[in-house]
């Protein structure tokens, strides 16, 4: 039977575990000396039946194997036990079972179908019309002096009332049965007339509690109820925080791209389109990134076919696996394209890293909710609270007619705390009431095509000058150089500001404020002024002079010589 047992592993390894243990043990009970015991037993008490003609052999026959059977069934509760180990058997136990409670405890996501179902809930559709922007109207409407009397009126519209219609219906039935059942089975009710009449039975208890249970737990219930809601709005607060830099850091790519680029020779009207609609598609991504693929996979799609140029981006952009870092990829390529003064592109690509920034803010508040366990708690407190407050409130409001005032009083107390609730729920989630359709095509794309179409046509495009300038590369140099030009306009642009803005020929300044070479005495020759003092100009002191400020080459003489 040992050779069997272990010949049937193998085999039993492929079953499910419980039956792979049933089938094991099945042969440790035929060799155990007390079933075999029991056995021997059944089988002398069908036999001695058999000899008194009680029972026939057929009859006998049935016994005898159900009785094995029965003596199977009977060692059952050791078949989670390996033979002659007690203490691999209780930790062989205690894993089953407390796997099988970790995994009870793992939340699982819906599939695309049960979310597309979700999706089509009232309070689903509801969220889409709170994405609300503000105008100016709209902010003299909220102060409108009629605003309560039209906010109470307006209760029966209340999408967030109607949210939680079901669980206040169902607390109001658990009122009325408590209602009932103390009026009609304990303590008698009173007709239309005001006669009182007994009640059917006095054998039952009353449903009723004490208020003390319920203003004990009430300031534990309002602490967490304030945590919840405190914590869902900073959420929300942090999501628009983070959309703001967004907007901020989108205009601000744009105004230095689209000026600066268009500053230099060789930058087309195609290139600063390219970067305004990277700048737009960026926006356009992330608010994908947090939408459900249902509500918004369809019209990010068609906005890659319809808004961008450039169709090898969109098909990229489409076929990305995380879409924002895509479109910050191709802004990031658009500026390398335009071949910016290095100083010019570290700033630029300061605030595309800050765009990223906003990236990564908004993915941590999207995928990291309010911890389950903290939410679970809090409902069920407060469901279980609130399932008990008709027991509590039928004694305090005995002086209405036949107690009905509870009804009414539960219903309005369930459905202000279980409206706390709600709200903490929805903002919990904040990017699907942020209107960011509305600030992706209102705050960042007009604000950032029309800089584009400004530049494209040369509005607020300024222009540095060609020809000789000052080497900037030299911050000490006195001279003019040739060739020194840090960028370059089209001639048709240069022409007129090279007459406009001509430079000056150097100026060398001796240590005593004269000019060496005849001219008079110009500012900017040596730059070693003391600039604290606002009107140095004629000042003995060579040291707080602009104009008799020496060269470096001059200072350094000077220096070397005392």
């Amino acid at each position: 039977l040992r050779f069997a047992s272990e010949a049937m592993e193998p085999i039993a390894e492929e079953r499910s575990q419980r039956h792979s243990r049933l089938l094991q043990s099945a042969f440790r009970w035929l060799v155990c000396k007390r079933i075999r015991r029991i056995h021997h037993q059944l089988l002398s008490y069908i036999a001695q039946a058999y000899n008194k003609k009680d029972i026939n052999r057929k009859t006998m026959k049935f016994l005898h194997l159900n009785s094995i059977l029965a003596v199977m069934l009977i060692g059952s509760t050791e078949a989670f036990a390996p033979a002659n180990n007690k203490k691999t058997a209780v930790l062989q136990k205690q894993k089953t079972t407390s796997s099988l409670n970790l995994e009870s405890l793992e939340q699982k996501t819906p599939d695309y179908d049960a979310t597309a179902q979700l999706l089509d809930s009232y309070g689903e559709r509801a969220r889409r019309y709170r994405r609300n922007v503000f105008g100016s109207a709209d902010w003299i409407k909220s102060r409108r002096s009629t605003r309560f009397f039209d906010t109470i009126l307006s209760t029966p519209q209340s999408a967030l009332i109607r949210q939680i219609s079901t669980e206040v219906f169902f607390i109001g039935a658990i009122a009325l049965f408590v209602l009932l059942y103390n009026d009609f089975l304990v303590e008698g009710f009173t007709d239309f007339a005001g006669v009182k009449h007994e009640a059917f039975t006095h054998a039952l208890p009353a449903l009723k509690l004490p208020m003390v249970p319920f203003t004990l737990s009430s300031g534990a219930l309002g602490l967490l109820l304030t945590f919840r809601t405190n914590v869902s709005y900073s959420r929300w607060n942090e999501a628009r925080t983070a959309w703001g830099k967004v907007i901020n850091d989108s205009r601000s790519i744009a105004r230095m791209g689209c000026i600066w680029s268009k500053s230099y020779k060789g930058i087309d009207d195609a290139s600063l389109q390219r970067l305004g609609e990277a700048i737009c598609s960026f926006s356009r991504s992330l608010m994908n990134r947090t939408l459900p693929p249902q509500e918004d996979e369809y019209n990010f799609t068609k906005y890659t076919y319809e808004r961008l140029t450039d169709q090898k981006y969109a098909e990229i952009l489409r076929n990305a696996k995380h879409r924002p870092t895509a479109a910050l990829a191709e802004l990031t390529s658009a500026l390398v394209d335009f071949k910016l003064n290095p100083l010019h592109q570290v700033e630029v690509e300061k605030v595309v890293t800050g765009l990223c920034d906003a990236l990564g803010a908004s993915e941590r508040i999207f995928t990291s909710p309010v911890p389950t366990f903290y939410t679970r708690h809090t409902a069920r407190f407060l469901a279980f609270w609130l399932l008990a407050l008709p027991l509590g409130l039928y004694e305090p409001l005995g002086g209405s007619w036949n107690h009905i005032a509870m009804l009414p009083v539960v219903a309005v107390i369930s459905g202000f705390l279980l409206g706390i609730e709600e709200l903490a729920t929805q903002m919990e989630e904040p990017f699907s009431i942020l209107p960011m359709e509305k600030m992706c095509e209102g705050s960042i794309r007009t604000a950032v095509m029309e800089q584009v179409e400004r530049s494209q046509q040369g509005i607020q495009a300024p222009y540095y000058g060609e020809g000789k300038m000052l080497n900037v590369a030299n911050p000490y140099a006195g001279e003019a150089v040739d060739a020194a030009v840090v960028r370059e306009l089209p001639p048709t642009m240069a022409q007129p500001m090279m007459e406009a803005v001509p430079v000056p020929e150097p100026v060398v300044v001796a240590a005593n404020g004269a000019a060496l070479n005849g001219a008079p005495a110009a500012l900017g020759a040596g730059g070693m002024a003391d600039t604290r003092d606002p009107e140095p100009f004629s000042d003995e002191d060579a040291r707080k002079s602009i104009s008799s400020a020496p060269t470096f080459e001059e200072y350094m003489k000077l220096r070397n010589d005392s």
